[in-house]
């Protein structure tokens, strides 16, 4: 893969995996594009690019995750009474709900992943998701604003939200916002809860792709191209996610419903 290339498609993750645009899509399509088969090992660029966009995570939503992790751990050191604690604590709670979130999407993955694999190689398929997106994106203009708090129910719609953003062409910021909006949770809860809920499942997909990546190898040129698509990512993706979290507060997340139903037209006469 050229400096180019990678510097492109390290653009495109950095932005789509936060904005709602489904960054496994544009990825796909971007590829297809540009033929970047012939550039090299994929599955290290793609470790590289989503471990970059892991990190800008990390970055604007440190403090929750610490305090989230913190009250789970100490909890888990120390035992009590969790009914208790869910009941009472709303960090310990929220911890848990993000917890049952992360099910559906997981157990999907875990059983279909050769399925959802082959999706990659099909860019028409993923223009049709698209559409799909757009339309669950624009669906979020006539939700009225609302601040409810998140409960086990709303967690498990999320998740299967977020399982259905397993296919190329769905996005999962996008599902699981919708979802979210659409069961009244604030726009700031909603995007929050989203972000972070999809850690751990980042770090086992990036495990997952790294034990293939020690079974097809790695040339010592390769590194450089990596490390600009690791650097390019985590600086985009920190950009688009701020610009992200200030739409929502604006209420202008169905704006980019009408970008998805642009490149999805576009897909479907090209390919």
């Amino acid at each position: 893969m050229s400096v180019l290339s990678a510097a492109i498609l390290a653009v495109i993750q950095g932005l789509t995996e936060f904005l709602p645009v489904s960054s496994s899509g544009h990825l796909v399509l971007g590829e297809a594009l540009l033929g970047s088969e012939a550039f090299g090992n994929s599955i290290a660029f793609e470790l590289v690019v989503h471990l970059g966009t892991f990190l800008a995570v990390l970055v604007i939503f440190w403090q929750d995750i610490v305090n989230l992790f913190g009250v789970f751990a100490s909890r888990v050191i120390h035992p009590g009474s969790w009914a208790t604690d869910y009941a009472t604590n709303p960090e310990f709670k929220l911890s848990i709900l993000m917890i049952v979130s992360m099910f559906p999407a997981g157990i999907t993955g875990l059983f279909l992943r050769d399925q959802i694999s082959d999706l990659f190689s099909q860019p028409f398929m993923v223009s049709i998701a698209l559409i799909l997106t757009g339309c669950m994106l624009f669906s979020t203009r006539f939700y009225s604003k609302s601040d409810n708090p998140i409960n086990l129910k709303q967690a498990i719609l999320i998740g299967l939200a977020q399982a259905l953003a397993l296919l190329p062409g769905i996005s999962r910021s996008g599902s699981t916002i919708t979802m979210a909006l659409a069961l009244g949770i604030k726009q700031e809860q909603a995007a929050r809860f989203s972000f972070i809920m999809v850690l751990p499942l980042i770090v086992a997909a990036t495990a997952l792709e790294f034990i293939d990546l020690l079974e097809v190898g790695i040339s010592s040129a390769e590194y450089f191209v990596l490390g600009v698509g690791l650097v390019v990512s985590f600086g985009v993706g920190i950009l688009s996610l701020k610009w992200l979290l200030q739409l929502l507060r604006k209420g202008k997340f169905h704006y980019f419903a009408w970008y998805c139903f642009t490149i999805a037209i576009i897909g479907l006469f090209y390919f």
